[in-house]
């Protein structure tokens, strides 16, 4: 590792260490008042972090370090690179309350430093505002605005491997609007959303994939019981890639039903399924009209043991210039288990296919974790990741393997 990269990465590093020492240190003094009754000695993870006043807001800080190992660190199927990374992710959260609204803004970062593969360092950063807003008996509204500056893995991606990461700026703008008093048979929801992604590197590849997204839609919601209420949504999605070469600008139009519920105390959840249109404005290549659905149900036989199920099936916008778009369908489950106050474990697992449309191309991808947390305080919790990912193909070029092992330590008031 350079030296200078290595400077800085032991910087932010001591800069860690010292929020977590001086959090324990206040913590202790009485500094902060965490918002949890009992002890920080005696708290356990279901308590919430301390804050510190500032006048009418209430700042949430937090502080994580982890010690990464990634054995196919660029997706390869042969010839595999290997190696390690030290991540630390500082960040803050500012909350103030008015009446029944509440406002928050979070900022955060994530460094990525390497042994080896220095090229791959990182430093990316997000931020991002909430309004949750209770404007009268019947309207209430929720807005949100992203900024993020990041990276796609080298990789992760279809684009030619390049010496350095692909960068990009992303912002998001949007909010949904619902009308009908709470407990009201009938209510509605409009949404409302812009998002906008641009490359800043690697402009000889990544200039196909600046794009913009706009989003709108509604859903009506009818309640058939107390905590049961069928739905019916549309929602329109334009697409718009910035390269006047592009041939990937589109529209889809979505038309689901379901129904969301929350049954008993054990069982909650939303399930849609439907219809989706994706059509493009290049009358070379044909709309093509799918079935679609989205899925997520939580069961908790106990009541420190749930399951959390998710599905899904919808279009995805490809990279590297490979097909038209991707048929993405995806199912996954996380069991997690608290086995003491102290020690929880999670395990996931889920099933991935990619169907390459205008391309000759199909992937299976699975992917199996398990991690184990010890809440040592309040405030602190450290603990180990594992995960394997195992992508099958019809060309072999895209196949890979990869197993990653972390340890972790995160910290907050």
């Amino acid at each position: 590792m350079r030296k200078s990269e290595y400077f800085k990465s032991s910087l932010w590093i001591a800069a860690g260490s010292a929020l977590l020492t001086s959090a324990a240190f206040a913590q202790q003094m009485g500094t902060y008042s965490p918002t949890g009754s009992t002890s920080a000695a005696q708290g356990t993870a279901s308590e919430a972090p301390g804050s510190i006043p500032l006048g009418p807001i209430n700042a949430y800080p937090s502080v994580g370090l982890s010690l990464k190992h990634d054995d196919n660190l660029f997706s390869t199927p042969n010839n595999t690179t290997g190696d390690t990374v030290r991540i630390l992710t500082p960040s803050v959260r500012l909350e103030a309350k008015q009446a029944a609204n509440t406002y928050s803004l979070t900022l955060g970062s994530t460094l990525g430093r390497y042994n080896t593969s220095t090229a791959d360092d990182y430093t990316n950063y997000n931020v991002n505002a909430l309004a949750d807003l209770d404007l009268t008996a019947r309207f209430r509204a929720k807005l949100k605005a992203d900024y993020i500056d990041a990276q796609d893995p080298r990789g992760s991606t279809n684009n030619a491997l390049s010496a350095v990461p692909d960068r990009y700026r992303e912002n998001y703008l949007g909010g949904v609007v619902s009308y009908g008093a709470q407990g009201a048979q009938g209510r509605v929801d409009f949404e409302l959303g812009g998002l906008t992604r641009r490359y800043y590197n690697n402009r000889a590849t990544t200039f196909a994939s600046d794009r913009d997204n706009t989003d709108t839609g509604a859903t009506f919601y009818w309640r058939i019981a107390p905590k049961t209420s069928l739905l019916l949504q549309a929602k329109h999605t334009k697409i718009d890639y910035l390269s006047s070469a592009s041939t990937q600008d589109s529209t889809e139009n979505r038309l689901l039903g379901g129904v969301t519920w929350e049954a008993t105390a054990k069982t909650t959840g939303i399930f849609k399924l439907g219809m989706v249109k994706k059509s493009f404005e290049d009358p070379a290549i044909s709309s093509s009209t799918q079935a679609s659905w989205e899925g997520a149900i939580k069961w908790s036989p106990r009541t420190y043991s749930t399951f959390d199920f998710n599905l899904g099936r919808a279009p995805a916008e490809t990279t590297g210039g490979l097909g038209n778009y991707i048929d993405k369908t995806t199912t996954g489950a996380v069991w997690t288990h608290q086995w003491t106050s102290r020690v929880t474990t999670a395990a996931t697992a889920s099933y991935m296919t990619d169907q390459y449309k205008g391309f000759d191309r199909k992937d299976n991808t699975q992917n199996y974790g398990l991690k184990a947390t010890y809440s040592m305080r309040r405030w602190l919790n450290f603990g180990a990741d594992y995960g394997h990912t195992f992508r099958d193909s019809n060309d072999d070029g895209f196949d890979y393997k990869r197993n990653t092992i972390m340890l972790f330590v995160n910290a907050t008031l």
